[in-house]
């Protein structure tokens, strides 16, 4: 009897174990369910906040409420990073499909073809810009400061950029075969295509976008009152990186000694700009410079996204010329008829001449294209329509000469001109000259021209037609929605038309865009008679004045303007 009371009172104590073992986990089961219902509900409070933020709310809302039950989000960057994620397999689907397009599609012309190749290295460009905002994102802690916020802005904006450059191609295309009467309706049928897989990746940029601007701290503020707008005179303020030389804005650059030297007469290391730029490291941190003697180089230069930290030195403006003659007409997109192509970054030059020798009947015909941080002081781009395609990232053009006649200055930089001679030149009969043509797209891009105490006059074969007919000289008209241009303290000649500014139906709203005349001066400055648009200011204050300065517009926070090595005003 006593073993089997024994034995009877084991199995209680165990039985009172297992119940007790099986409450505590009931319990801990219960509470984990709990802790995973917050969290989840907690994402989807989050995940509401941030695409109620955006531009495209409904669209972010349905992308990223389909991941996975995994990723949940606790804080507004895990949601940033979800939305670069799911907007970087987008791209690589919309680039498959474009490669598709190429490869099936046997009516494609020569033109069509060449903008969709134009459409795949711009993707392969946004995937290398989203990648590297990713990178910026999840490098620091879940705040994001005034020096990151930038970047990655710039980043995106450039992003964004592209898939509007590539919609452009074709529309390029559909306009010159309206012109001869002779569109398809399979021309037509593609660029709808483009459009269809294009506009919700460009969508969820912008959402990108905003997400940036929204993650933004207060870390931004402090960098406002380091360069007070409201107690700092205008002639105020270098960056604290630039030393006493450099400050002195007329003091040549000190003496640079080259890596290599380019000479077309056999002197130098090589006889080509191209030969001696693929002689560079790639991705260097290190400047490597090339020399290019006096002399005409004719010859289209790439300086591609591995080759970084280049310097081109020339003999000269009128010394050192590097010519090519790529245009629509004969077949180049407007992306990839440039003469010097820059996509490598932190890209320098100085003291030469880049021109686009196509005559005004070839229609785009590009001098320059730019596609990244660069820096140009007293070098002359001179082509007639599409000159200077300033097209992505941090651009500053310091006491350069530009010359041309329909939209020669365009893109969707952030691109500061400086002390710059602007020649309009005669275009053909019938057409009308526009200096600028800014495509910026949505309100959140830090993108738009700044032009600062330039000069806007008449090229001599401009002057000598005024006389005989009427041609009607604009300072720009809005290529996008958010178009932005100031235009401060510049002497603006007498053929400008008084109204100053002019629409563009197709690409652009007039009370969305950003157009400002501050301070200026001569006969084509005078503002009575200008556009009557909601989104243009005929003057401003110092406040709005230095949001257009190097300092604050070209967003030097990790000091890519600091080994220029020559003179340019960081203030207005």
């Amino acid at each position: 009897m006593k073993k089997v009371a024994e034995t009877f009172k084991k199995t209680i104590l165990l039985v009172v174990f297992l119940a007790l073992c099986a409450v505590l986990v009931a319990v801990i089961l219960g509470g984990s369910i709990h802790h995973h219902q917050h969290e989840q509900e907690h994402h989807t409070i989050l995940l509401e906040k941030t695409c109620a933020k955006t531009l495209y709310p409904s669209l972010c809302r349905d992308t990223l409420s389909s991941l996975p039950a995994t990723k949940i989000a606790t804080h507004p960057r895990n949601i940033l990073e979800i939305a670069i994620n799911y907007a970087l397999k987008s791209i690589k689907k919309c680039r498959s499909d474009i490669l598709d397009i190429i490869i099936t599609r046997q009516d494609l012309n020569s033109h069509e073809k060449n903008a969709l190749r134009d459409c795949i290295e711009m993707l392969q460009q946004t995937l290398y810009e989203l990648r590297q905002t990713l990178h910026g994102s999840q490098s620091s802690n879940l705040s994001l400061g005034y020096a990151l916020a930038s970047n990655l802005k710039t980043l995106l904006s450039a992003a964004m950029t592209n898939e509007n450059t590539c919609i452009d191609g074709l529309s390029d295309i559909e306009e010159a075969d309206r012109e001869n009467q002779s569109q398809s309706q399979s021309q037509k049928s593609l660029k709808e295509k483009l459009q269809s897989i294009l506009t919700p990746i460009s969508h969820m940029i912008s959402n990108c976008l905003a997400m940036v601007k929204h993650l933004e701290t207060s870390t931004s503020h402090s960098h406002s009152r380091k360069y007070s707008i409201t107690k700092m005179p205008l002639s105020f303020s270098f960056p604290d990186w630039m030393s006493y030389g450099e400050r002195k804005l007329m003091e040549a650059a000190p003496e640079i000694r080259p890596n290599v030297i380019v000479a077309g007469d056999g002197s130098g290391d090589c006889r080509t700009i191209g030969d001696a730029v693929r002689m560079a490291p790639k991705m260097s941190f290190k400047r490597f410079v090339i020399k290019i003697k006096v002399g005409m180089y004719r010859e289209n230069v790439e300086i591609s996204r591995e080759m970084t930290n280049i310097m081109l030195i020339g003999d000269g403006m009128n010394s050192t010329i590097i010519a090519g003659s790529r245009n629509f007409v004969n077949g180049f997109s407007t992306f990839t008829s440039a003469t010097l192509t820059v996509v490598g970054n932190k890209f320098l030059a100085r003291d030469l001449t880049v021109i686009n020798t196509s005559s005004l009947d070839k229609h785009q015909a590009v001098a320059v294209r730019v596609t990244s941080d660069s820096a140009f002081y007293r070098c002359n781009f001179s082509s007639y329509q599409d000159t200077l395609y300033a097209h992505s990232f941090r651009q500053l053009y310091r006491e350069c000469t530009i010359q041309g006649t329909i939209d020669f200055i365009f893109g969707n930089a952030a691109a500061v001109f400086q002390n710059c001679l602007i020649l309009v030149r005669r275009p053909n009969p019938g057409q009308m000259n526009m200096i600028t043509a800014q495509g910026r797209d949505d309100p959140h891009q830090n993108t738009g021209f700044s032009l600062q105490n330039c000069t806007i006059l008449a090229a001599p074969d401009l002057r000598e037609s005024l006389g005989s007919s009427r041609i009607s000289t604009y300072l720009g008209r809005p290529w996008r929605n958010h178009s932005r241009v100031m235009v401060m303290k510049s002497y603006v000649g007498s053929f400008i038309d008084p109204r100053g500014w002019h629409k563009w139906n197709r690409y652009s709203t007039v009370d969305t865009v950003e157009y400002i005349e501050c301070w200026n001066r001569g006969p084509g400055s005078h503002t009575g008679a200008r556009v009557a648009w909601g989104g243009y200011k005929r003057n401003c204050s110092e406040v709005i004045a230095r949001k257009f300065t190097v300092g604050n517009f070209l967003h030097e926070t990790d000091d890519w303007l600091g080994s220029l090595g020559f003179p340019f005003l960081y203030d207005t």
